[in-house]
């Protein structure tokens, strides 16, 4: 049973890490993020770096603590949606998923073009991927292998689009996007389903 002491001190925790990767977002947004030192982040958080080293091992450390907090609201984001209507209509995840960068949008730009965008994608990827698998193998005519092959082709597909758009100038709605992806996918699927009509699924 945790007393009150341990529990500020977790509440003070939480609150240093956040402040901590609060400050690396907004520092990326603004300089090159190799030049960002430990110390220049303990500074700004106000904190020493005795403190950092509590939370984190370096600033790579904190990155990936950021990525795995965008991916786990990503997964509440999918856990409210019906998958196969998702992937004929994606416009609601992707305004949930808009929702979620826009805040912290040159943060989040800098990191699909970093050299941990590979790792940060595949997060992604593997969320959107097995949410779909689990909601939809018994419903497609095909085995599990063949699926997940298909999976990843629809799935990276779907992303490249979004951020196609994202990092566009938006000349087009995020509902004609989405319309475009819910097309693609759904073609995908109805083709390796024997032709049969996902759509009505």
């Amino acid at each position: 049973m945790k007393t009150l002491e341990s529990g500020s001190q977790d509440r003070r925790c939480v609150r240093t890490r956040m402040a901590i990767k609060r400050i690396l977002m907004k520092l990326i947004a603004e300089e090159d993020a190799d030049s960002i030192t430990i110390k220049e982040i303990a500074e700004k958080a106000d904190i020493n770096r005795k403190t950092f080293y509590s939370h984190y091992k370096d600033v790579n450390a904190v990155l990936d603590d950021i990525q795995n907090d965008l991916v786990d609201q990503l997964y509440g984001v999918l856990k409210g949606c019906e998958i196969s209507r998702t992937l004929r209509d994606p416009y609601p995840f992707f305004q949930k998923l808009t929702e979620v960068i826009s805040g912290d949008f040159d943060f989040y730009k800098y990191l699909v073009r970093s050299q941990s965008a590979g790792h940060f994608w595949e997060k992604i990827k593997d969320a959107l991927k097995d949410r779909i698998m689990d909601n939809l193998h018994d419903q497609m005519k095909s085995g599990k292998e063949f699926l997940s092959f298909t999976m990843e082709f629809i799935v990276s597909g779907i992303l490249s689009i979004y951020w196609e758009w994202v990092s566009s100038e938006r000349k087009m709605s995020l509902a004609q996007v989405s319309r475009i992806a819910g097309a693609l996918a759904l073609n995908s699927l109805n083709t390796v389903n024997g032709g049969e009509n996902f759509s009505k699924c």
